[in-house]
C-alpha cells in the first residue's frame, strides 16, 4: 500500500511485474518450446509446421518474444478466438427454452454423472418450430459463430478436394469462402453457397463474387459441378428438409462427380470408427429405430449446441444418401484416412467423421482419384 511521504506509488504494471533479477520459467525454454507454449496458451493448438516455421524464422533474425506476441495478439485468429470465448457476454440471443418448457429436460448420459439440457422432440413439427427460431433470432448472424481463418484446416480440405480433380467445385455451406481462396490459390474454380450476409462481408475480395447467398433449394446455379463440399453443413439442417437437400445435390452433380462430406456422424463406423460416442440411452434406441436422434443437446438459451439440428448414427447418414442415388465410396475414403488421420487428429480431430459419395463414378475415375491419394510407386531402372 502506498502512503503520503512514502516512496513513489508503483503503477499496476510494476507491482504485477517479477523482479527485475527473477526469471520466469518460460524464459529458459527453447525458441520451439517457446512457440508450442505460445500458440497452447493463447490460441488453444499446437502450431502447424508451416506457421511454426515462419515464426521461428522470425526470432532467428532478431526479433524479441514480445514482438512474436504482439504479432499474435494483432492476428486474426487470436481476434476470433476472444471474441468465441467471450461473445456471450456482449451478444445475447433471445431465449427460446421458456417458449415450450414441455420440450426441454435435463438428461443424465450412460454413467449417470454427467447432466445436460435436451429439446425432446415427439413430432416431426418439433423441428420445424427449431429451425424457424434459428433462422428468426439470426442465430447464424452473431459474431464467433462463424470461423473466418485461413488455418491449416481449411488448407487441408482444399488438398482433399484438389484431390478429386475437379475442374468446378461447389462448396455448400462456405461460410467466408476460406476453403474456396484456397482453391483459386491452386488453380481451382469454387464457387459457394451460403445464407449468412455476415459471413459473406469476410470473404477474401477475389472470391466474394462467386458465393452465392441464398437457400441451395431456390437459387439458380450457373453450371454442375465436379466436385460438392459439404464440410460441417449437412447437421445444420432441419431433417424434415434433409432428402431434398441431397436430391438438389445429386441434381448439380456432373455425372461421376463426388461429394465429400464432413459430418459429426455417432457411433461406430465401418471406415472411421467411433468418433462421437453415443452417450445417451435415449440415442442407442433411435439407431435401433433408424431414426435421427429425438433428444438434442442444447445450450443456455434452448438452441441446438452449435447450430447442430441433426444427430445421428452413421448408418442413418449412409442411408439418407444412399437412398438419393449416391454410391458410398469406401476405398477413397481409406485412401484418404491412410493419408490424412495423423494430421487431422493434430489440427481437427472431428474431421475424420467423413464420407465420400459419388454419382455413377466408373472405375477408372475411382482409380484415378486413388492415384492422387496415393501415387504408385515407381520403380527405377
Amino acid at each position: 500500500m502506498w502512503f503520503p511521504g512514502s516512496k513513489k506509488k508503483r503503477t499496476p504494471a510494476e507491482q504485477s511485474a517479477p523482479p527485475a533479477d527473477v526469471r520466469l520459467p518460460v524464459d529458459d525454454l527453447s525458441d520451439e518450446d517457446f512457440l508450442g507454449f505460445i500458440f497452447n496458451k493463447m490460441l488453444g493448438r499446437d502450431p502447424d509446421p508451416e506457421g511454426k516455421a515462419h515464426q521461428l524464422k522470425f526470432l532467428r533474425a532478431g526479433n524479441s518474444r514480445v514482438s512474436l506476441l504482439l504479432n499474435i495478439m494483432e492476428a486474426p485468429e487470436y481476434v476470433f478466438k476472444i471474441v468465441r470465448d467471450n461473445i456471450h457476454h456482449y451478444v445475447k440471443l433471445l431465449p427460446i427454452k421458456d417458449e415450450r418448457p414441455d420440450r426441454y429436460e435435463i438428461r443424465s448420459d450412460r454413467s449417470g454423472i454427467e447432466k445436460s439440457w435436451f429439446y425432446g422432440v415427439r413430432e416431426d413439427a418439433d423441428f420445424d418450430w427449431l429451425e424457424q427460431k434459428i433462422v428468426k433470432n439470426g442465430y447464424y448472424e452473431r459474431p464467433g459463430v462463424w470461423s473466418f481463418i485461413i488455418d491449416e484446416d481449411k488448407r487441408m480440405m482444399a488438398e482433399i478436394a484438389a484431390e478429386f480433380g475437379p475442374r468446378t467445385v461447389l462448396d455448400f455451406g462456405c461460410a467466408n469462402g476460406a476453403v474456396l481462396k484456397c482453391l483459386k490459390d491452386m488453380g481451382i474454380a469454387g464457387e459457394g453457397v451460403e445464407i449468412s450476409r455476415l459471413a459473406l462481408d469476410k470473404a477474401p475480395d477475389e472470391i466474394r463474387d462467386a458465393i452465392h447467398i441464398g437457400d441451395l433449394m431456390d437459387l439458380a446455379l450457373p453450371r454442375g459441378y465436379d466436385l460438392i463440399l459439404g464440410l460441417d453443413i449437412f447437421e445444420h439442417l432441419n431433417p424434415n428438409k434433409l432428402d431434398g437437400y441431397i436430391a438438389r445435390i445429386f441434381g448439380l452433380l456432373n455425372e461421376g462427380g463426388h461429394v465429400y462430406a464432413n459430418i459429426p456422424a455417432y457411433g461406430k463406423d465401418v471406415v472411421f470408427g467411433e468418433i462421437f460416442e453415443v452417450d445417451y440411452p435415449a440415442w442407442h434406441e433411435d439407431i435401433a429405430a433408424g431414426k435421427c436422434f429425438r433428444a438434442i443437446p442444447v445450450d443456455e438459451y434452448g438452441y441446438p449446441k452449435n447450430g447442430h439440428i441433426i444427430c445421428a448414427g452413421t448408418d442413418w447418414w449412409v442411408d439418407r444418401f444412399e437412398r438419393a442415388g449416391f454410391r458410398r465410396e469406401i476405398e477413397i475414403e481409406r485412401a484418404l484416412h491412410r493419408k490424412r488421420d495423423e494430421a487431422m487428429e493434430k489440427i481437427s480431430p472431428a474431421r475424420r467423421s467423413s464420407y465420400v459419395f459419388s454419382k455413377n463414378a466408373a472405375p477408372e475415375g475411382r482409380q484415378a482419384i486413388l492415384d492422387r491419394i496415393s501415387p504408385p510407386k515407381t520403380i527405377g531402372i
